[in-house]
């Protein structure tokens, strides 16, 4: 679950020229424009992220006209991300919490998705096809609503995979220390998704069951979303079941991109899908033989930018890296995920240039 609101603190000042006002604050790896000596360096406070949403509150006033959303700023020559209040902003319980802990909840917080985890398009005329109606006086009783009511849909997320949500390296500026080399994908800016398939023996031979996911959702039944659509545009379930094996399970993770999803940055006509995670019950798959096993399958894989990337000595160098052209389109990629070679490790640096661009 992504910490979208956290106790931490202040690692540095700037001022801002031309300002006196307001002065730019370091919290973790993250820039954020705060009044000027609001803060000092040391202090803890509540910071919030961007992407998220902040509850319609009288002390979240100000920021109605934007929505109450929190994006990617620019103003005075400097770029602010997120947003940082004092500590009572908070119940005074969590005023004593330890830094790093996540009061997302606490002050109700959501994240910003306007298009991931809503109900297929179709899914609301999906119900409404396969309702049956009854006598009106029978709907009063609780025993026969049980009986002929469809029942909730069965299944979730598959518990023996990750979410697709990557840190970003303002929220582990540490990282830079690491030096081992890794391997870079362009970040595509679409809807992740996750197919499974999972083997139930049998006494005679074995069933499989196919999952498909959105971010956070199952899909119980084929509808019109991107997801399935993919599913069915590459055969997913057969390709999958000539990758499983003899193993439990096998899943795959990748971006759906197309029309009416994220503006469609790369103009295609129809739905495409890049593979970013193959995933084995021994663990995920490292990018180079992911890439080579999944475009065997005629499956697409994230573009491979650098294969032995080295971490600069900061956080707004590796930003700066992010910055650049996709090579999927003529247009600029939405960032980088950095993934180390045996697979085990990831995290993203988001383009600030595209988020500007694009307002997020």
């Amino acid at each position: 679950m992504r910490k979208l609101a956290s106790i931490q603190r202040v690692e540095w000042k700037r001022p801002i020229e031309g300002r006196d006002r307001i002065e730019l604050c370091g919290v973790l790896g993250w820039s954020v424009i705060c009044k000027k000596d609001e803060f000092q360096v040391g202090d803890r406070l509540c910071y919030i992220e961007i992407d998220s949403v902040l509850p319609e509150k009288p002390e979240f006033e100000f920021l109605r006209t934007k929505g109450f959303r929190i994006r990617t700023m620019r103003m005075a020559g400097v770029t602010s991300q997120g947003i940082c209040f004092p500590l009572d902003i908070l119940p005074e319980k969590y005023r004593t919490c330890d830094i790093g802990e996540d009061v997302t909840d606490v002050i109700g917080v959501k994240q910003y998705e306007p298009t991931m985890d809503k109900e297929p398009d179709n899914y609301a005329g999906y119900k409404q096809k396969n309702a049956k109606k009854y006598p009106q006086f029978l709907m009063r009783f609780a025993l026969f609503r049980k009986l002929v009511l469809p029942k909730p849909r069965k299944g979730g997320f598959p518990s023996f995979v990750s979410k697709t949500d990557e840190e970003r390296v303002q929220n582990m500026p540490w990282i830079v220390n690491d030096k081992r080399e890794w391997i870079a994908t362009e970040k595509v800016d679409g809807q992740s998704g996750t197919w499974a398939l999972v083997r139930h023996k049998g006494l005679f031979r074995d069933k499989f069951e196919y999952i498909v996911c959105s971010r956070n959702l199952r899909l119980m039944h084929p509808d019109n979303s991107s997801y399935w659509r993919v599913s069915d545009k590459y055969q997913i379930e057969n390709a999958l079941k000539n990758m499983i094996g003899d193993r439990e399970w096998i899943a795959i993770q990748g971006e759906c991109i197309g029309p009416k999803i994220q503006k469609n940055k790369y103009k295609r006509e129809d739905y495409e899908m890049y593979v970013f995670n193959l995933i084995y019950p021994t663990g995920r798959v490292d990018s180079i033989h992911a890439k080579s096993i999944c475009e065997n399958k005629g499956f697409n894989f994230v573009p491979i930018v650098q294969t032995d990337y080295v971490l600069p000595d900061t956080v707004d160098e590796v930003l700066a890296y992010a910055d650049g052209q996709s090579v999927l389109a003529d247009t600029m990629r939405e960032g980088i995920v950095f993934r180390s070679k045996d697979g085990k490790q990831s995290f993203k640096s988001v383009s600030n240039q595209f988020l500007l661009k694009w307002s997020e």
